[in-house]
């Protein structure tokens, strides 16, 4: 019986950065009491915050300041994207002189309409600092009282991100209610580095995989092969990445172990190259892989376990069958099959039973939220389209409104964001929307840039 596994591997001729760093974790301490919360009577309203530029001693200005700054704009731009405060512009905010907590001029911030003013301040700490947030209700009844205060220790001077992201997603939970994305990463394809393919006629470059912040931020190179790499995909854990690459000559699945930089891949085990794999998708568990699959002669829905072991067809069926998603409880699997003549939406049971034909159009590529709702590329027309198919509210809504070629989408981990490629600024960039469509955000900027893959909460 032919066996195939998964290539598991750092990646070939690759260079591997960690994705988490070496620095110490960052320590919260709670800073006094808060004594006023945020109560909403209508849902629909989104608290006014400001986030002036953060208090630093005197002596500390000249090696502190420029940090002061920089925190503060990251964190007002992880505030801001998750849309659940409106945030007073950064240069309207400067009009107001800083001062601490207990010395707001609640007057001058209500003026420029304020509901609250985020207080932060730098304290040095050795080579390191400690960052202390509070934030301050400055109208009504509540003016002068805290919501919110916690001191961040660990905090690198030359590196404020990672101290802002924490803060943002904090700030969100204990605010909000919700689960922010600030900390998390985005995983993608690009040529922008891309040389010539070996033995390939014409100019086709390589493409290779990189990942940066949520928000486009600190862009590192994750492979460099020198082939085509795609279709990213990150596991639960945040510990493994799944990419398909044509490094060995067909299109296979490596797994990359994020924590063993260097580790060059293993061969296939009996050295097949008929065999294509593609778009793998990791169970919420981490357990198994769902990919798509020519072992049966045609394209299929398989899954195995995530080392490539036990590999089972799911859809058996002689339609092309691709492109699976799991839903967030591990029960279901969407993928796309043109069974039915143009290549629609289906869900299945994650063992294969239960067969249901969900959106009856051209579709592509479907992403699973955790929110109740799968996104997924449809054609509408000349081109391409984000769509989603919300089983609360049955049926297709286009999310993209034909701005050039929109595809990929890949869903936050709070299901609340979708990242996807888009062709309106010219070239293939990523670029992020709200489930409703809104909020668009444009996140690369060079060369071409595809597949995208949005990491999960790294752990705590």
């Amino acid at each position: 019986m032919t066996r195939y596994r998964f290539l598991v591997a750092a990646a070939a001729a690759a260079v591997l950065v960690a994705v988490t760093s070496s620095r110490p974790a960052l320590r919260t301490t709670p800073l006094g009491q808060n004594d006023v919360t945020i109560t909403l009577s209508n849902p629909a309203y989104h608290p006014r915050l400001a986030v002036p530029d953060f208090l630093v001693a005197d002596d500390d200005k000249a090696e502190l300041g420029g940090a002061a700054t920089a925190i503060a704009d990251v964190l007002w731009n992880d505030l801001d994207f998750e849309r659940e405060f409106y945030l007073i512009g950064r240069k309207v905010s400067a009009r107001v002189p800083l001062a601490p907590a207990d010395a707001l001029p609640a007057d001058r911030w209500t003026a420029l309409g304020a509901d609250a003013v985020i207080v932060g301040t730098l304290v040095r700490t050795g080579n390191d600092m400690a960052v202390e947030i509070r934030a301050i209700s400055v109208k009504g009844d509540d003016a002068g009282h805290q919501f919110f205060g916690v001191r961040y220790s660990h905090c690198k001077p030359d590196d404020v991100r990672p101290c802002a992201h924490q803060i943002a997603d904090d700030f969100h939970k204990q605010v909000r209610g919700l689960d922010g994305v600030a900390r998390t990463k985005l995983a993608f394809v690009s040529d922008r580095d891309g040389g010539r393919l070996a033995g390939r006629p014409g100019r086709v470059a390589s493409k290779e995989i990189y990942w940066s912040d949520y928000d486009g931020a600190n862009e590192t190179r994750f492979t460099s092969n020198g082939s085509i790499n795609m279709s990213p995909a990150w596991s639960p854990d945040n510990r493994h990445l799944a990419y398909v690459s044509w490094m060995n000559g067909p299109p296979d699945i490596f797994v990359a172990d994020l924590r063993k930089p260097g580790r060059k891949p293993d061969r296939p085990g009996d050295g097949n190259v008929s065999v294509q794999d593609w778009s793998p998708a990791w169970s919420p568990d981490g357990k198994h892989i769902a990919f798509a699959s020519t072992r049966s002669g045609n394209l299929d829905v398989w899954v195995a376990d995530a080392d490539g072991d036990h590999a089972m067809n799911l859809t058996n069926n002689p339609a092309s069958d691709g492109a699976p998603t799991w839903s967030p409880d591990g029960t279901q699997i969407a993928f796309t099959s043109d069974r039915g003549g143009e290549n629609e939406l289906y869900i299945m049971s994650a063992s294969g039973t239960g067969l249901t034909k969900l959106v009856a159009q051209q579709v592509d590529r479907p992403a699973w939220s955790s929110l109740g709702f799968i996104a997924f590329t449809v054609g509408t027309g000349p081109g391409h389209d984000i769509a989603i198919w919300d089983f609360n509210n049955p049926g297709v809504k286009v999310l993209t409104d034909g701005v050039g070629t929109n595809e990929d989408p890949a869903i936050a981990p709070n299901g609340r964001h979708i990242a996807f490629d888009t062709t309106r600024w010219g070239r293939h960039q990523i670029a992020i929307i709200d489930r409703a469509g809104g909020g668009l955000r444009q996140i690369t900027t060079t060369g071409n840039n595809q597949f995208p893959s949005w990491g999960p909460m790294p752990k705590e």
